[in-house]
């Protein structure tokens, strides 16, 4: 299961905010990107989307944003 979570980095540890579902002692894969920077490239990504609203349908513009949060998923494996 994919959990995205906020932390904060504070001593060279990384410090959930909030609990996390996982085992005690089970191994995980981190990928740390700064809130600003993710933010950043969302707003990008939402700014592309936005563009193309006016030409197309809404099933297309649905199928877009579909297809972008694969892509923003695929960053985050």
């Amino acid at each position: 299961m994919t959990q995205l979570i906020n932390a904060i980095y504070q001593h060279g540890i990384l410090k959930p905010l909030t609990p996390l579902r996982l085992s005690e002692k089970e191994k995980v894969c981190l990928m740390v990107t700064p809130i600003a920077e993710w933010k950043k490239e969302l707003g990008a990504l939402l700014c592309s989307v936005h563009k193309r609203t006016s030409k197309f349908s809404s099933k297309e513009v649905e199928s877009d944003i579909t297809k972008t949060m694969r892509l923003v998923r695929q960053k985050t494996k």
